[in-house]
């Protein structure tokens, strides 16, 4: 049985950038080891914080409303005292910036910002043309003090071109690999954590960030009994982009594109029994899935949900990351997710999220209408595999998964003890299964329309999923 919701007053949260995962809780929790108090006069904060923190702030003035930003996201608003928020910074203390505002109704404000582990710079990796002509291409890095870049790497289909191990990284992208118009490179560093990043002639190839005249989708096919294919011909796809006709300009399978998965694992009280062979089934498809030079993370999804592990190349680290969950708390099942976005919001490859969970959400700050617009805009295809317990009071959250999946481009797999393994494998046939296709639209757009995204074929027994639409920049 799941445990009830503690309370119904939802708030906002989400994690901000690779290595945050932030939950607003209107009460201290056990789970808070250190505290850090903020003030507008209260000088330079030299001490390093990192893991789950509670953060207090003083406004300087009573009955105040507060905000609080993470490196420029919200993550707080309208906090009344005594204003604490509850984050989770992760296990590598990284440098980030907290801006406060306080304000009431008599329109009193001020606002301030701190800076927080002042120096120790997250692990970053940006890749830019410098002769384009030449295929010459050039990657920025940042990184910890204490964990410098131990190497830069190019990419192609999944095999390792060069490796480079001091700076400046600068590489010859032959002209096959130009051809392809998608440059990989990846940084890792001295501990073994790694970052990646993507030029492509299409620009940013996730729907954040789409050029205006072209934009890149990943299309699944399946038939009338939900079977995946992959054999289907070009000739019998039509896309509708804003209800007009599109022209396709790019079409491939897209199993040879890198691909970044976020695997959420429901690990809540009840779970307890089940977690061995769920953490097993899990295994299973990382070790299936996964190709040199995917990425993967790992969610644990209880009351706070945790990212595990950040996104990596290692496999070895996701396997024994899962192998090592333990279970207890509730369920924030939409927190995780959001926390499953953010992580994956820079990873400019194909992404995927897979969730487990055997109910549904019980203690999560962000609500379902905030976790459905911000899944359908982030145009991150959703899967889900719900572990049936047999309990008819979870039809609603059967039909919330349901919607969010159809969302997004992803489904919904019922699963038992007996064909968990199957139902990952059913994701992982979907995911190899992608046709990777790049169209140019036939209007002009206006600044942050929402553009719906159709794709039909023309076979009565065929039909085809893919995200519902994206904003254009």
């Amino acid at each position: 049985m799941k445990v009830p919701r503690g309370c119904s007053n939802r708030r906002k949260c989400g994690d901000i950038g690779v290595l945050i995962l932030t939950t607003l809780l209107i009460t201290a929790t056990a789970q808070a080891t250190t505290q850090l108090a903020l003030s507008r006069d209260g000088g330079a904060n030299t001490e390093t914080y990192k893991g789950v923190v509670e953060l207090t702030v003083n406004p300087g003035f009573d009955n105040a409303r507060v905000s609080i930003t993470l490196d420029g996201e919200k993550i707080a608003e309208g906090l009344t005292a005594p204003y604490k928020v509850t984050i989770d910074f992760g296990p590598t203390p990284i440098e980030h910036k907290i801006g406060v505002t306080a304000s009431t109704v008599d329109k009193k404000r001020v606002q301030w910002h701190a800076t927080i582990n002042r120096g120790l710079l997250p692990l970053s990796v940006k890749v830019r043309p410098v002769d384009l002509a030449a295929g010459v291409f050039e990657v920025d890095t940042t990184s910890p003090n204490d964990d410098p870049i131990a190497a830069v790497e190019l990419w192609d289909a999944g095999k390792l071109v060069t490796s480079l191990t001091a700076a400046p990284y600068r590489f010859n992208v032959t002209p096959e690999m130009m051809r392809k118009s998608f440059v990989q490179v990846t940084a890792r560093t001295k501990s073994g954590d790694e970052a990646a990043d993507f030029w492509t002639t299409a620009g940013d190839v996730h729907t954040e960030t789409l050029d205006v005249r072209t934009v890149p989708i990943f299309v699944s096919v399946v038939d009338g009994n939900g079977v995946t294919h992959d054999d289907i011909d070009r000739s019998l796809f039509r896309i509708l982009d804003n209800e007009s006709e599109a022209k396709i300009i790019e079409f491939a399978k897209a199993f040879d594109q890198p691909i970044s998965i976020a695997l959420l694992v429901d690990a809540s009280t009840s779970m307890t029994y089940e977690m061995p062979n769920v953490t097993r089934a899990a295994q299973g498809f990382v070790q299936r899935t996964l190709k040199d030079g995917d990425h993967c993370t790992v969610f644990a999804v209880r009351q706070v949900p945790r990212r595990e592990v950040p996104l990596t190349t290692d496999r070895a680290a996701v396997q024994k990351t899962l192998s090592a969950l333990t279970v207890g708390g509730q369920t924030a099942l939409y927190d995780g997710i959001l926390g499953a976005i953010r992580e994956l919001k820079d990873a400019r490859d194909r992404r995927a999220i897979v969730v487990l969970s055997d109910g549904g959400d019980t203690s999560s700050m962000t609500s379902f209408d905030e976790i459905d617009k911000i899944a359908t805009e982030a145009g991150i295809p959703i899967y889900f595999i719900w572990y049936d317990t047999g309990d008819p009071a979870q039809q609603q959250e059967i039909d919330r998964m349901n919607y969010l999946a159809a969302q997004t481009g992803g489904f919904v797999a019922m699963a038992s003890k007996q064909n968990l393994q199957a139902k990952y494998r059913e994701i992982e046939k979907d995911l190899r299964a992608q046709f990777a296709i790049r169209y140019q639209i036939a209007d002009f757009s206006k600044h942050h329309e929402w553009r719906k995204v159709r794709v039909v074929l023309s076979s009565p027994k065929l039909t085809a999923r893919t995200i519902r639409g994206y904003y254009a920049p």
